[in-house]
């Protein structure tokens, strides 16, 4: 089985010869497979349009190595996303080759019959960043609206 086929197989859809392929090949979020060990079995072409990275500096390479964390923080955040008992939805970034950070929301399924995780990274770096530009002004019309009274 393909890779495609694989994640086609993982998340319950099935595949119609070439559809499905081009849907992966078009999907702008980060389509992937990670083993039970975090390391990247397959991945969508979204992870070198949005990161940078050439597939073969990801392809079994440990996810928490792009993670933007310091090391023990990124095998915990990983760990999480491979428990099978963990949090549904997580959000954590990665670096990208050029050095900057993305954001991203992730969601996963599990095939423990292969020994793999269906993983999916929406990119919600802008998102992020309004919310965050949006912070001080929110503090700053609270502290003003509080002085009033």
């Amino acid at each position: 089985m393909n890779g495609i086929q694989s994640m086609f197989h993982l998340t319950g859809l099935e595949s119609r010869r070439g559809k499905h392929d081009l849907v992966c090949e078009r999907s702008p979020s980060l389509l992937g497979i990670a083993g039970f060990d975090g390391k990247l079995k397959f991945l969508s072409p979204a992870w070198k349009t949005i990161l940078g990275y050439r597939w073969e500096e990801l392809l079994n390479r440990p996810l928490c190595e792009l993670m933007q964390h310091n090391p023990a923080v990124a095998v915990v955040l990983v760990d999480q996303l491979l428990a099978e008992d963990g949090i549904e939805r997580m959000e954590f970034g990665l670096k990208c080759k050029d050095g900057t950070c993305k954001r991203f929301l992730w969601h996963r399924r599990f095939d423990s019959e292969n020994q793999a995780i269906f993983i999916a990274g929406y990119d919600i770096t802008e998102q992020k960043g309004r919310q965050t530009a949006s912070m001080p002004r929110s503090c700053e019309q609270a502290k003003r609206a509080h002085r009033a009274h």
